[in-house]
């Protein structure tokens, strides 16, 4: 029994077909799973209310500016949430407890704690090949008690951002 050109040409069209609608629907299925930001918890004793104080609270606006425009693309702007902590909370544990609901994603950068720093940041891309979703935590030490405080309350600021994949 043979089989006609015709017929080999239409079986080798329909499995065509079957693979361009297989890819386009995982990639739709990924292109809306990036399309959402990812959630992150902040780490325990996180509060969102931050007290009233002098000049920090534009350093603290201006810093949690940075980290949405750097995370904006063209899927959208980024979800950014700034929370207060204890004021000697570790970068290590908040660190850890971001990257542990990140289920694997690799950092992006340098992530080390530097005792001396007052900021600190740390960036992680989901490894993902197509439209790759970032989270990014950055960390704001209050000044030590020998620099001027300007009006810096006894606590830690720690900002979190989200971005969609782009």
């Amino acid at each position: 029994m043979r089989i006609g050109r015709r017929r080999l040409g239409a079986a080798l069209a329909g499995l065509l077909l079957v693979a361009a609608v297989t890819l386009g629907a995982l990639a739709f299925v990924r292109w809306n799973a990036a399309g959402t930001a990812h959630p992150v918890l902040p780490p325990g004793g996180a509060t969102t209310q931050l007290p009233e104080g002098e000049q920090y609270e534009t350093v603290v606006d201006n810093r949690a500016t940075l980290v949405a425009l750097a995370l904006r693309n063209d899927r959208g702007p980024a979800t950014v949430r700034t929370y207060a902590l204890p004021p000697n909370s570790p970068w290590l544990q908040s660190r850890k407890l971001v990257a542990t609901q990140l289920d694997h994603w690799p950092e992006v950068g340098n992530c080390a704690d530097n005792p001396e720093a007052r900021t600190l940041e740390c960036t992680w891309r989901e490894p993902t090949r197509w439209w790759p979703r970032e989270v990014r935590l950055t960390m704001m030490r209050p000044p030590p008690p020998t620099e001027p405080r300007n009006g810096w309350p006894n606590l830690t600021i720690v900002i979190i951002g989200s971005a969609r994949g782009a």
